[in-house]
């Protein structure tokens, strides 16, 4: 049996399996990672080249550590799906994270749209609505700084707050301050979510060795996270029925707005949505998994970016000489200003670069049995794309360890962006926030 079931998966295909390390029974390689696992994974990398296979359990990982290969499966429409597990399941088909097929090109496309609309863009007339709102925030967030009169000061929930402003704004034209009587709700919210993503990962076990979801602890951990689900979707709901009550078709705020008015639009011409699914449960979703998505990478790339100017003061010095030469410190620095601070988007980039705050960026599945890289990647594989191989590999990277924004700055002094650099992934499931 052990024969033939290494026949099947070793030479059972036109194409070989993508070559990896060999495992333990039922639980395959996971007892094997260690807790850094993005470097251990690189690290395999080396040795099996850059698509390899590993076994979590009972579900065949194919893991892309290179970013052509990355650039090449992800434009592929079979490599455009989700994994389906216990975990991915609870969200039943809706939202826009965890779903694939025709509804999710839809939903896609209708956010792209929405989000250029309100000014989410990187070039083109509009942007000024996109400013604005963070320009409020940076204000505020400011204000808070200066009250601290150079004390040591905890910046995090700071920058936790801005950043959830600005895409709360953006989705659904709220905000949240200490003075406001929504912020106990914000701070629930965020409660929700940091122990929401603590179970995520106790239950993730359930996803690889299916026979532990039944396992008290672990029911418990299930229900629990159902629960705080539940609770989080419910204050999306609220701010959703107060909307409805002031929905304007003729004067649309946000994302929000965005999709009352496609509702709408659709009673009156008595069309059905979304395949007849539940719009509302559709919307609550959407909601809470941009804000979810959103939320913590902006707020962690700010504190990377703290972390590296204190660590790399002449960086820090020459970001604000420029700013000083292009801006001054008579105003505020705007989008129009970008294209004239070539040294200060560099640097952002560097720090996008070297924290890559996704490191195993986000999971993919094939919709069909396909090749890749000459080899055979079964239907249901889930597929990893290693970005931080791409961007800490010293064949593609001199010196990756180091921080440089130099390695952004072309001969003509201008920023230049290698093809190796994706921290917000390729391709249709490349993240929707990258221009925020």
């Amino acid at each position: 049996t052990v024969l033939l079931t290494a026949r099947y998966w070793m030479g059972g295909h036109a194409h070989p399996l993508p070559p990896g390390p060999w495992g333990v029974p039922i639980l395959g390689y996971l007892p094997l990672l260690t807790k850094d696992i993005h470097i251990h994974m690189m690290n395999v990398a080396k040795k099996f080249g850059p698509i390899y296979r590993l076994r979590f359990g009972s579900k065949l990982c194919v893991i892309l550590a290179d970013p052509s290969v990355i650039r090449d499966a992800f434009r592929r429409e079979e490599f455009h799906a989700r994994p389906s597990n216990a975990v991915y399941d609870m969200f039943d088909g809706y939202g826009l994270i965890n779903i694939s097929g025709v509804i999710w090109k839809d939903q896609r496309k209708f956010l792209h749209e929405r989000l250029r609309a309100l000014g989410t863009r990187t070039t083109g007339p509009g942007r000024e609505q996109m400013q604005d709102k963070i320009m409020v925030e940076v204000e505020c967030l400011l204000q808070c700084l200066a009250t601290g009169e150079g004390k040591p000061m905890d910046v995090g929930n700071l920058l936790c707050n801005a950043s959830t402003n600005v895409i709360c704004s953006i989705l659904m034209s709220v905000r949240f301050q200490p003075n406001f009587p929504n912020f106990p709700n914000f701070l629930r919210l965020m409660a929700l979510h940091e122990e929401g993503f603590k179970l995520f990962l106790k239950c993730d076990i359930a996803n690889y060795v299916p026979v532990v979801k039944y396992m008290p602890s672990v029911v418990e951990n299930f229900q629990r996270l159902i629960d705080l689900r539940d609770e989080s979707l419910e204050m999306i709901r609220d701010i959703i029925n107060q909307r409805r009550k002031t929905f304007d078709p003729d004067h649309i705020r946000d994302i929000l707005d965005s999709y009352l008015l496609e509702e709408f639009r659709a009673k009156e011409e008595d069309r059905v949505l979304l395949e007849g699914r539940d719009f509302d449960r559709q919307l609550v979703q959407v909601m809470t998994d941009m804000f979810s998505a959103g939320e913590e990478t902006v707020k962690t790339c700010l504190m990377w970016s703290l972390v590296f100017l204190l660590h790399y003061p002449h960086v820090a010095k020459k970001v604000q000489e420029e700013l000083d030469a292009i801006v001054g410190r008579s105003r505020m620095p705007c989008l129009d200003d970008q294209q004239h601070l070539p040294y200060t988007e560099a640097t952002l980039c560097e720090v996008l670069r070297r924290s890559t705050v996704v490191p195993l960026g986000t999971s993919h599945a094939t919709s069909r049995d396909t090749t890749l890289g000459g080899y055979t990647i079964p239907k249901g594989t889930t597929v990893i794309p290693l970005l931080y191989s791409c961007h800490m590999n010293p064949q593609f990277w001199t010196d990756p360890e180091k921080f440089d924004p130099l390695r952004f700055i072309d001969s003509e002094g201008r920023v230049h962006k290698p093809k190796e650099f994706i921290p917000f992934g390729v391709g249709r499931r490349m993240c929707l926030g990258n221009v925020l």
